[in-house]
C-alpha cells in the first residue's frame, strides 16, 4: 500500500514539475509553496475544491509575490506516516520549496493512535522538511474536534479534550524543535456555519476562507521579510 502511495506521489510531483517547465514563460516561478496534508489540503468540504485552504492561501500568496507555484500533496485520509512518506519521496526527488505548510492529526487522533506515537512520526516528518525541503515551516494544531457536529452527533471515544491535548502538545514541541511557525486553530471556538453539513467534519467554504485567513496571518509576515 505504501509503496503503491509512494509511486502517486512521484506521480503527481513529476507532473507538477513538467507543467511548471513548459507554462511558465509569461510568468516565472518566483515563489513555490508545498503543501502537506489530507483531504482538508485538497478542498474537501469546499465547493469547488479549489476554494479550499490552500489554494486561498497559495492566490493570496501570488497576489502580493507574483509567481507563485503550488504543489499540493494533500492525500484524502492521510496520517502522519503517510504524510511522512510524501515528504521523504518529495525529498528524494530533490523537492525544494519557500514554504511548507502542514495540518496533520485528525485522522491519527480520530483512528485512536498513540499521539507518542504521532508525535515520533512528526518529528522525523518536520526533520525531512526543515532539512531538505524548506526552512520555513508552518504548522496548525487541532481545533477542540468534540465540538465537531459529527461528534456530537455520534460521539467517538478516541476523540476528547484529553487526547487533542495530547496531539496539540505534541505539535507544538516539534513545531518549535524544527524552527516552524504555529498556527493555533485550537484557540478559535468550531462553529457549525464553518463546518461541511454534509459530513459535520470537513471545514465548509466559510471554514476554509477562515484556515486560510489564519494561516496567512503566520505566512504574510515571513514573506514580506524575504
Amino acid at each position: 500500500m505504501m509503496k503503491h502511495l509512494s509511486g502517486m506521489v512521484r506521480v503527481a510531483l513529476c507532473g507538477v514539475f513538467l507543467s511548471a517547465c513548459g507554462g511558465t514563460k509569461e510568468r516565472p516561478i518566483q515563489y513555490i509553496y508545498l503543501a502537506l496534508g489530507a483531504s482538508d489540503a485538497t478542498g474537501v468540504g469546499a465547493l469547488p475544491l479549489t476554494e479550499g485552504y490552500v489554494y486561498l492561501i497559495a492566490r493570496e500568496l501570488d497576489r502580493q509575490i507574483h509567481g507563485v507555484f503550488l504543489v499540493n500533496l494533500g492525500v484524502p485520509g492521510a496520517r502522519i506516516d503517510l504524510i511522512k512518506e510524501q515528504a521523504r519521496v518529495a525529498k528524494q526527488l530533490g523537492t525544494k520549496a519557500d514554504l511548507v505548510t502542514l495540518w496533520t492529526g485528525a485522522n491519527d487522533l480520530v483512528n485512536g493512535d498513540d499521539p507518542k506515537q504521532f508525535q515520533q512520526e512528526l518529528r522525523g516528518l518536520l526533520g525531512i522538511v526543515k532539512e531538505h525541503i524548506s526552512r520555513t515551516i508552518v504548522v496548525a494544531n487541532l481545533p477542540d474536534l468534540t465540538m465537531l457536529p459529527r461528534f456530537r452527533t455520534s460521539p467517538n471515544p478516541s476523540v476528547t479534550p484529553a487526547r487533542i491535548e495530547a496531539f496539540n502538545r505534541a505539535i507544538a514541541e516539534e513545531t518549535r524543535s524544527a524552527g516552524g511557525a504555529l498556527v493555533d486553530l485550537h484557540a478559535s471556538p468550531v462553529r457549525d456555519d464553518l463546518v461541511f453539513d454534509v459530513d459535520g467534519f470537513h471545514p465548509n467554504n466559510a471554514g476554509h476562507r477562515e484556515i486560510s485567513r489564519q494561516f496567512l496571518q503566520v505566512i504574510l509576515p515571513k514573506v514580506h521579510r524575504r
